[in-house]
C-alpha cells in the first residue's frame, strides 16, 4: 500500500513545475506553444501556453513560465503564467496595476488613486476612432491636419482692440 502513496505523492509534488523559456514562441497554431527548460534540465516541447482571455502577450526566451501538469504528468504540460524578472516593473505602489512592455518600458499605469498615465518609450502613439471627452484637455500643441492651434495665421483679418464674441453653439 505504501507504492501507491509514494507515487500519487510523486504526482502531487510534480504537477506544478517553475520553467524557463528557452525558444521563441511557435504562433503556427490556435494556442502559442513554447518550449521550456525546468530545474534540473528537464526539456519540454510543444507546451501549451494559456492567458487570460482578452489579453495576449508573446513572452521571449529567458522568461520564467508557470506550468501545470495535468495529473502529474510531466509530458502534459500547460503553461498557465508567465513573467520576467529581468524587466520587471520596479515602481508600482501598492494598488497600482500596469500594462507594460517589458523590453521597451511603453506602460499604461492605472494608479491606486484612481489617475491613469500612458507612457509610450518612443514617445508617440495612435489612437484611432471617434472619441469623447468629457473634462479639460490639456496640451502644449494641437495640430489639426497641418494647421498648429498656436501658430497659424488668420488671413483677412484686422488687428483691433475689441474682442470676439463666444463661440457659436454647434
Amino acid at each position: 500500500m505504501s507504492a501507491p502513496l509514494r507515487r500519487l505523492g510523486q504526482r502531487v509534488l510534480t504537477a506544478l513545475g517553475i520553467a524557463r523559456q528557452i525558444s521563441d514562441t511557435d504562433e503556427s497554431l490556435p494556442v502559442s506553444r513554447i518550449q521550456v527548460v525546468l530545474p534540473g534540465g528537464e526539456i519540454r516541447s510543444d507546451v501549451p501556453l494559456l492567458q487570460q482571455y482578452g489579453v495576449a502577450s508573446r513572452p521571449v526566451p529567458g522568461a520564467d513560465v508557470v506550468l501545470v501538469f495535468q495529473g502529474g504528468d510531466r509530458a502534459r504540460g500547460v503553461g498557465v503564467a508567465s513573467g520576467d524578472q529581468r524587466n520587471r516593473p520596479d515602481y508600482l505602489q501598492p494598488g497600482d496595476v500596469a500594462l507594460y512592455h517589458p523590453r521597451t518600458g511603453s506602460r499604461i499605469w492605472l494608479k491606486g488613486d484612481g489617475s491613469i498615465q500612458i507612457d509610450p518609450a518612443a514617445g508617440r502613439g495612435t489612437i484611432s476612432g471617434d472619441w469623447t471627452i468629457e473634462g479639460t484637455v490639456t496640451a502644449k500643441e494641437v495640430i489639426a491636419g497641418v494647421v498648429a492651434l498656436s501658430t497659424h495665421p488668420h488671413s483677412g483679418v484686422q488687428p483691433g482692440s475689441g474682442q470676439t464674441g463666444k463661440p457659436l453653439a454647434t
